[in-house]
């Protein structure tokens, strides 16, 4: 029995990396330089995508996600290429994994922290909630700079023009 298990375990790591080579990644970016990763990208529902643009980030790009550990060689989930991070200067990013269309695990990347992986499933509402919240952490002892600010001026814009 030992070795049954021994194999269906081997076998299943043996797949396992063909099966995630088949999810695409969607890459957000704020003018923060902060990110956020989601996959697999063909079940990005419009709700959800509003919501990321509602927060002041625009897609950057998109392409085949890879397997990545946190900074600290902890934790491991499929992520943008570090080619991608580098390129587009994201030092701290939220990676989601949209498991159903009110069902997403949601994940944080800090190069001081590491990659944090979560333990349950969250709906679209706790997001709205926490992805603020998770960017006031990531911008340090300057909470408020980013989103509200951004907002402002968009909207300022608009008026005038």
């Amino acid at each position: 029995m030992r070795y049954f298990t021994v194999a269906l375990i081997a076998t299943f790591f043996s797949f396992a990396p063909q099966a995630w080579a088949g999810y695409d990644y969607q890459l957000y970016k704020n003018h923060e330089d902060y990110g956020i990763v989601i996959f697999p990208k063909k079940y990005i529902y419009k709700e959800l995508a509003d919501f990321i643009v509602s927060v002041s980030f625009e897609p950057v790009e998109s392409g085949k996600a890879v397997m990545r550990r946190g900074s600290k060689n902890e934790n491991e989930t499929l992520m943008m290429p570090l080619t991608v991070q580098k390129k587009h200067s994201i030092k701290k990013f939220i990676v989601i994994q949209v498991l159903s269309k009110d069902s997403m695990l949601v994940g944080i990347y800090d190069p001081e922290w590491g990659l944090t992986l979560p333990s349950s499933p969250h709906s679209i509402e706790a997001m709205r909630k926490n992805i603020p919240k998770t960017l006031n952490i990531f911008r340090g002892s300057n909470p408020q700079r980013g989103t509200r600010l951004h907002d402002q001026t968009i909207a300022y814009r608009q008026r005038l023009g």
